[in-house]
């Protein structure tokens, strides 16, 4: 009775499973527009017409299989996810097979260019708490020190095309909370009390706890965690 009872939990588990994973990728295939798959980085990239019809093309190609994935129910949970993460990278060489050269370039630059001004705004944002919060040189060196190591944590889980958008959504956020300890442990009480009150009456500032990585005082820009270099492509 009681391995009678373990299987069917464990069934069960697998099924819960597959269901949010699912859902997942029916959601990133259907939420992403496709003629925006690169385009949400500003005037990086401009599609001609017959890009355009080749990325709406493979959104629904990729939606598709994604879909009767789903509907296999004789899968495991891990065959399941590594059957998703393979139709994730066919559809991001797809997507990245259709630039061309230049367009390839220009993303590179763009994607540089980028990096380069969440780190200046980074380094101004410090230097702004360094004044409002009395931080100490040491302070803001730690401060500094930790969020670049975030930074290229989250970097990592970013491009690492052996998960799921689901999972580094979730291996992020747990970077946040790592990044809200920081804070917490490199200020003095009376400084984290003021640092919270701060962003509690403006709630779009700067380094606000639990802030994405991805945004003004982090890296990248201003798209999310769950929508890293490339995302579309995922």
């Amino acid at each position: 009775m009681n391995k009678q009872f373990s299987s069917l939990l464990i069934k069960i588990c697998i099924l819960v499973g597959a269901f949010f994973l699912g859902l997942a990728a029916r959601s990133h295939a259907q939420t992403i527009p496709p003629h925006r798959a690169w385009h949400h980085r500003g005037d990086a990239i401009h599609f001609t017409p017959e890009q355009r019809r080749q990325l709406k093309a493979i959104n629904k190609d990729y939606h598709l299989k994604a879909a009767n994935l789903f509907e296999q129910d004789n899968l495991t949970l891990k065959q399941y996810k590594s059957s998703l993460l393979v139709l994730q990278k066919e559809k991001k060489q797809k997507l990245a097979a259709i630039l061309t050269p230049e367009q390839k370039d220009r993303l590179a630059i763009h994607r540089k260019r980028r990096t380069e001004n969440a780190r200046v705004r980074q380094a101004a944002h410090l230097e702004r708490l360094k004044l409002r919060l009395d931080l100490t040189d040491d302070q803001v060196a730690k401060l500094q020190s930790e969020q670049e190591t975030l930074r290229s944590q989250a970097q990592a889980i970013r491009v690492n095309d052996n998960l799921l958008r689901q999972e580094k959504r979730q291996q992020v956020k747990a970077l946040m909370a790592k990044r809200n300890d920081t804070f917490r442990s490199v200020l003095t009480p009376d400084q984290y009390s003021r640092f919270e009150k701060m962003f509690h009456h403006h709630p779009g500032g700067l380094g606000r706890p639990g802030r994405r990585f991805d945004g003004p005082s982090g890296p990248g820009g201003t798209k999310g965690p769950d929508a890293p270099a490339g995302s579309a492509a995922i």
